[in-house]
This record gives C-alpha cells, structure tokens and sequence, in this order.
C-alpha cells in the first residue's frame, strides 16, 4: 500500500553498526578535504571503479596539473556484479601512492551507492563533490556508465551546463601511443592517429581473470595485486 516516511525516526537497532561505520567513513574523507582548503589548498577529486592502469595515471597527472592535490575518492557503497571489490582498488592506489607519487595523491573513498546513471550520475557525484569541499573534479568520457545509452561525451557537456560551483577537469579519453609509448588523453596531448590504442576495460579485467599481463599497466603493480591471492571482483568466485 505504498511507502512512509518519517522525520527524526531511529534506525533499527540492527543497522546502527553499519550507519555508524558509513557515517564515520565519509567524515575522514570531508574532514581531510576542509583541512585542506584551510591550508588554501586546491583539491582534485577523482572518480574511479578500477585498479588503476596507465590511462588513469594519466588522468592523475592532469589532476595535478589543475589542483594541489588529487584525492581518489570513489563511491564505495552498493555496487554491480563483476566490479572490482573497494577494498582491492584501495591496495592497489596505496600502492602506486607510497611508491611512486607520495603525498599529493591521497586515497580517501566516500561510501554512496553507484546507479550507473550515465550522465545524471555524473552531475550527482559532481554536487557531491562539491559539498563535500573539493575545489575541481573529473569527468570522464564515459562517467558512470550506462551500457552505451549515452553518447561518449554526453556526461561532460550536461555538467558544464549545470554551472556547479566546483572546476570540472574533462578528460575525453585516456588512449596509449604506441609511437610514443605512453598514455595520452585526447584533446589534451599531442599523439599520432594512427598509432593511439584504446586502453579496453573488458581486456584490463580478462587479463586478471585469466593471469595474463596487462600491457597498459604497470608490471609491478599487476604483480602485487596478483600476489594478493584473492578474488578481486564483486560476487566472482575465482576460476582456475
């Protein structure tokens, strides 16, 4: 018979635990951010659902073209089948922060649930950002994506619009050149046509699934996720 609400009802004792750990996860990262804007600090904000390759590296090193600090803050809440566990995508971009970027990257997730909205979503997580305290934000060319009903570009043109008080840092692609053997965003840096290669998604987690390297990844990094020894997808039981 349909849905009520409430005003300043209480949880269920039951959930207490898990709203208490939510509420708590999410302070750590506002109160890390509004520390920083204390300093005068400019923060970048980076989605991601992956373990990272060289396109996201990339996209990073933007970030910090943009801003003092990049803070790779993913939406760790309900997610789909076959995404990548939080807490292997945690692991690995700790790794790459103590070995190669040191202090002006930082991990700090925020615990939400993902729609896989398309571009929706993407003004979602852009106001989120925003109230969170960050200062700029990236979007991707396919930003929560939505199964391919949207064009590839569709995120980017609809936050822009929304005049959101926060920088937006528009990434059309992450690609590799294999002239200059290394990853290029377009529209950004100078790359040859016929020599860029998409860095595919499905091809970054087959390699995982089936123990092969991942051509545009760090070797080392894929090595210690590796050696982790465990299932690194959401609901997969690994396959032998």
């Amino acid at each position: 018979k349909g849905l009520t609400f409430t005003q300043y009802g209480e949880p269920k004792a039951e959930y207490q635990d898990i709203i208490n750990l939510i509420s708590e996860k999410n302070k750590s990262c506002i109160d890390l951010v509004h520390n920083l804007v204390k300093q005068n600090k400019t923060i970048c904000a980076f989605q991601t659902r992956n373990i990272p390759h060289l396109g996201h590296e990339r996209i990073i090193q933007e970030g910090l073209k943009h801003a003092d600090y990049v803070i790779v803050n993913p939406v760790i809440g309900v997610r789909k089948k076959g995404d990548i566990k939080p807490y292997i995508i945690e692991k690995a971009f700790n790794y790459l922060i103590d070995n190669y970027y040191k202090e002006n990257v930082i991990y700090s997730p925020i615990i939400a649930n993902m729609f896989y909205a398309g571009p929706r979503e993407a003004c979602h997580h852009a106001i989120l950002r925003k109230n969170i305290g960050f200062t700029h934000f990236i979007i991707g060319r396919d930003h929560a994506g939505a199964e391919n009903i949207y064009g590839a570009h569709e995120a980017i043109k609809i936050v822009k619009k929304l005049n959101i008080n926060i920088d937006i840092i528009a990434i059309e692609g992450a690609y590799y050149c294999d002239k200059e053997k290394k990853a290029i965003i377009k529209g950004i840096d100078s790359y040859h046509n016929d020599t860029i290669r998409e860095i595919s998604g499905s091809d970054f987690r087959d390699s995982f699934k089936n123990n092969n390297d991942f051509k545009y990844m760090r070797n080392d990094l894929f090595k210690y996720i590796k050696d982790l020894g465990e299932d690194i997808f959401e609901w997969l039981k690994r396959t032998n």
